[in-house]
């Protein structure tokens, strides 16, 4: 098993620029009304914009697991079930925040209804319900924070950042969340990966399949 001092080093880019946005991210928070930054983005409104932030928004839906499943089948079916995994972990705890715990939180375009004049992007369903975490977000750092984690190449750990961080900025664009949903997000889709990495993914169990770093091609 991996020993936490040597993860922190072989990961560091991915969670240095992780822990930039941690900090200014709660910065943010603590000098800025709630909705202020989603009404910053929402103001940036232009057809353009609209439509490459609803493609940006959609990459952790569907087009989330057709990329697991293309990295089982292409790389490895152990990486794939390790990002398969983890996702539906997230996705789990993320509807229990969203459903359960915290099931009252309305999203901006309730909560600034008949305040204030917002944007809508034409063609996107905006949803006014169970607003906080932001399952866009952690979906999406659980999904690049772990492939920056299991990939060689470290430098593509900017890019894995990067894609992450501008999916929960479209979330914020869109009117689907509050800044806060996107934050807390986004600890969850981190936190459970470097668990998940940190015992199960590097555990005798899975080191010890003999079919993990098989695939299809």
């Amino acid at each position: 098993m991996i020993a936490l001092k040597d993860f922190l080093n072989k990961n560091k880019i991915f969670l240095l620029l992780y822990s930039l946005f941690l900090i200014l991210g709660g910065i943010l928070l603590l000098n800025m009304e709630k909705g202020q930054e989603t009404l910053f983005f929402n103001s940036l409104h232009t057809p353009f914009l609209d439509q490459t932030f609803i493609w940006i928004s959609r990459l952790a839906e569907i087009p989330l697991f057709i990329f697991i499943l293309v990295v089982a089948i292409r790389f490895s079916y152990g990486k794939g079930l390790i990002l398969l995994f983890n996702c539906s972990i997230v996705f789990v705890v993320i509807q229990f925040l969203k459903k359960i715990v915290f099931e009252s939180q309305v999203r901006p375009a309730l909560f600034f209804q008949d305040k204030i004049k917002l944007n809508f992007a034409d063609g996107l369903h905006v949803a006014y319900h169970h607003s906080f975490p932001s399952g866009h977000t952690a979906a999406a750092f659980a999904l690049f924070a772990m492939l920056a984690f299991l990939i060689e190449k470290k430098s593509w750990s900017i890019l894995f950042f990067l894609l992450a961080l501008m999916i929960g900025i479209s979330r914020l664009y869109l009117l689907q969340h509050f800044f806060r949903d996107v934050y807390v997000g986004s600890i969850i889709g981190v936190l459970v990966s470097i668990v998940f990495y940190l015992t199960l993914a590097q555990s005798s169990f899975y080191q010890n399949l003999r079919w993990k770093d098989k695939s299809l091609l």
